[in-house]
């Protein structure tokens, strides 16, 4: 199968149709490798209206292929800046993990209204890939935050590139309670609200047999301008 600027969509698509319909499983297999070789090797080239090409053609394979080339698709096009907008969105989707968590953890193509509907609606592993992600916006923490489980809100407590809103962080604090390890890690975010540090500190959990509150690790004082 040859991809060229000049192929109209129908046809390719009609193209396609015959040898999914008539193929074996190896055959889609194979058509999907060599379609998803054609667009990694000169992604960076292609126009959006080829990139609006393969979106279909991928589409039209996603609908004919097994779970496992879903999975191998999805990451072999997570990385890509150009990747296939929808077929990226259609991989986020997936119930399986293992087809989704690439592209949730990996693909610049997902906006934070694609991650936060994903975040609403998925499983927890669904969430703490998406944890998982290089940068992630207050947005989309609250309601990582709001959803996630014990390894979730870790997750993306540790995550250096995480933004918490002030509302985030309420409810961050709320979760530490009785909860040594994440009262710590949640005292060492840089931007926790004064207010919600200190309150953070007055819930740290206190060893049986002591009569007083061990303070968290200290926070790192910001320095003030004279």
């Amino acid at each position: 199968m040859s991809l060229k600027p000049e192929t109209a969509p129908e046809s390719l698509l009609d193209e396609l149709q015959t040898t999914l319909a008539h193929g074996t499983v190896a055959r889609r297999v194979e058509t999907l490798r060599r379609v998803t070789d054609l667009f990694i090797n000169g992604s960076v080239n292609y126009s959006d209206e080829q990139i609006v090409l393969f979106d279909d053609v991928f589409q039209c394979l996603l609908e004919h292929i097994e779970n496992s080339a879903k999975a191998l698709l999805a990451n072999r096009l997570a990385p890509i800046d150009t990747a296939p907008p929808q077929t990226i969105r259609t991989l986020a989707f997936d119930d399986l993990i293992e087809v989704a968590g690439p592209v949730l953890t990996l693909s610049p193509r997902l906006d934070d209204d694609t991650l936060i509907e994903t975040a609403r609606s998925k499983s927890q592993a669904h969430l703490l890939a998406i944890s998982n992600r290089k940068t992630l916006s207050g947005a989309v923490t609250d309601v990582l935050v709001l959803r996630g489980n014990d390894e979730v809100i870790q997750s993306a407590v540790n995550n250096p590139g995480a933004e918490f809103t002030e509302r985030g962080f309420t409810r961050l604090v709320s979760r530490a309670e009785g909860d040594d390890n994440l009262s710590t890690c949640v005292g060492l975010r840089p931007n926790i609200p004064r207010h919600l540090y200190l309150k953070l500190v007055a819930k740290a959990p206190t060893p049986s047999g002591s009569g007083s509150r061990p303070p968290i690790r200290s926070r790192p004082r910001r320095s003030r301008s004279r």
